[in-house]
């Protein structure tokens, strides 16, 4: 039974090797971002920038190929499509400036959401309690308030805890892995040991000597 309950093992481990290795990718990633946050600050401006051209070129092809569209709209499509790829292509001249661009747009988006919760906390329509929408007005106004005074410092504070909420959900998963592998291997180990028993017992008595015992 000892080959059987090895090719079991070897069946089940699909249970927790992805697990494992999962695991171990995402907490390496969060550990490059924890080691290098500049550099993912970098990459993530790259990554929009080129976003940018890429959409805009789209909606330039969009308001030039469809000829069913009104005059206007095709007009407003395509003049769209160049401003964001102009936008684009200045980003990649300027990676440091565009940066800088990306945490304001940051903070102006976190101002924008602590006004509203105050509209709702001053309408009297909040359908959350009242203390939660003012611990997150008060979070969105500092961070607001962080990300346009320090762009680059609130960029890299994200990148950051994005590294160790990485770091912290790659060690879970293989945690979780380990943990499946112990279960499986005990429930192998326990049909091992279910089958052994009867195949002992059909042997029969064994004879020595002559005499049976």
């Amino acid at each position: 039974m000892t080959s059987d309950a090895a090719a079991l093992r070897s069946v089940a481990a699909i249970t927790w090797v992805p697990l494992v290795a999962v695991g171990v990718l995402v907490a390496a990633a969060g550990g490059l971002l924890l080691a290098a946050p500049e550099a993912t600050v970098t990459l993530l401006t790259v990554a929009v920038a080129l976003w940018l051209l890429i959409t805009g070129l789209g909606r330039i092809a969009l308001g030039m190929a469809v000829a069913s569209w009104s005059g206007p709209r095709r007009g407003v499509t395509v003049l769209t499509g160049v401003v964001l790829a102009v936008a684009g292509v200045a980003a990649l001249l300027n990676i440091s400036g565009s940066t800088d661009v990306l945490g304001w747009a940051i903070g102006i988006g976190l101002l924008l959401g602590a006004a509203g919760d105050v509209a709702v906390l001053v309408s009297g329509r909040a359908r959350r309690s009242r203390t939660t929408l003012v611990v997150l007005a008060v979070a969105q106004l500092a961070l607001g308030v962080v990300f346009l005074l320090e762009p680059g410092v609130g960029l890299v504070g994200i990148a950051v805890a994005l590294g160790g909420t990485l770091v912290a959900v790659g060690v879970v998963g293989v945690v979780a892995g380990v943990v499946v592998r112990r279960r499986v291997n005990r429930f192998v180990d326990r049909l091992a040991a279910g089958s052994a028993g009867p195949d002992q017992d059909q042997q029969g008595p064994e004879v020595i000597e002559g005499t049976v015992l």
